[in-house]
């Protein structure tokens, strides 16, 4: 977090000096060494209590417009098309920047959309499938549903192996339970997520389940809205499963599936995957064989920077930025036109077992 906080002052810095507009005008004349990408999931809700992951809401309506009007002032909006031909060994656009949206939630279309046919913007839309098919909460949102309404001052369960976690403060506990999934090769999701009800007393059904997905989610009806208005819709796997987690069996289905998914319902099939929870692809993995085989041609990672223009372009490691919130214009401007300024996500630490 300080680190983080100094990085905004710096920003600060650098506006208040003039060294920022300084910086764009030189950008503005220049070929960039670096391509942007700013990920966003969820806009805050109305006021009151969030019952879901909070960890997700990174904009609000109005901030997300600023944000939309300020990189089209500055830079060249890209889409898939122009992303696959440059790692196919070709050129973007001066101060190439794209805007991304992952997940599938239900304000992307309600508030994201108008916003950006207003500014006459593009956006790229990741979706993971089959929760839109089945009308089924994301795991993640499910697990903060259920720390957040329990009663209890702890929670014990047995699967996939011994966990014990506080409730004392319901914010790290949802961060500690979700970490733990996330490194948790081969888990039973559906198994998990039952033992957690049993273990926080909180009662879940499939009516339940339908009416938040209702609450949350796109339908097929949005998505399609989504492309006929012009944006590119594009695959976030089937169920946001994390891919290093997965066996090959399990792999095949969440990547052709999803393809199968989306060219049924759009009438096209995906060339572009951003991975779950964005972490990385390593060059030896076996999974980049997976992504070829079933048709992908580039795959997105998050929280990983700017992805450098010059040199070897590796079709599977397209890095993107989290937008963090309260994200204010000089920091948004400094970490697009200076992207050693972006804060990135320590996933060397994070180890999956």
């Amino acid at each position: 977090m300080p680190r983080f906080l100094s990085r905004r002052r710096l920003s600060g810095l650098l506006n208040d000096t003039g060294a920022l507009a300084r910086i764009l005008e030189l950008r503005a004349r220049t070929s960039a060494p670096w391509l942007s990408i700013l990920t966003y999931h969820r806009f805050f809700a109305p006021p009151g209590d969030e019952p879901f992951d909070e960890g997700v809401v990174d904009t609000s309506v109005e901030e997300f417009d600023r944000h939309v009007a300020t990189v089209k002032k500055h830079f060249n909006v890209v889409g898939v098309d122009e992303l696959c031909a440059f790692v196919a060994g070709g050129s973007l656009p001066a101060n190439a920047v794209a805007i991304t949206f992952d997940d599938g939630y239900l304000d992307n279309c309600l508030q994201a959309l108008p916003i950006l046919l207003k500014h006459d913007c593009k956006a790229i839309f990741f979706v993971a499938t089959s929760f839109i098919n089945e009308r089924r909460l994301y795991w993640w949102d499910r697990v903060a549903y259920l720390i957040k309404q329990s009663k209890r001052e702890h929670v014990s369960i047995n699967y996939p192996r011994p966990f014990s976690i506080t409730l004392a403060d319901r914010a790290v506990a949802v961060f500690e339970l979700l970490r733990f999934i996330k490194s948790c090769s081969l888990i039973d999701l559906e198994h998990f997520l039952g033992e957690l009800s049993v273990a926080t007393g909180v009662s879940w059904s499939p009516e339940a389940e339908r009416s938040f997905s209702d609450q949350l989610l796109m339908t097929w009806d949005h998505v399609r809205a989504l492309k006929q208005a012009g944006m590119d819709v594009q695959s976030h796997t089937r169920s946001h499963r994390i891919l290093q987690t997965l066996s090959p069996t399990e792999l095949e289905v969440e990547l052709e599936g999803s393809r199968r998914d989306l060219q049924q319902q759009l009438g096209v099939a995906p060339v572009a995957l951003a991975y779950p929870v964005g972490k990385p692809v390593e060059p030896d993995s076996p999974i980049r064989g997976a992504l070829q085989r079933a048709g992908y041609r580039i795959g997105l990672s998050n929280g990983t920077g700017a992805t450098p223009t010059w040199g070897r372009r590796d079709p599977f490691d397209i890095r993107r930025q989290t937008v963090a919130r309260d994200l204010a214009t000089p920091f948004l401007l400094s970490i697009l036109a200076v992207p050693p300024l972006a804060p990135k996500y320590p996933w060397h630490r994070v180890r999956t077992v």
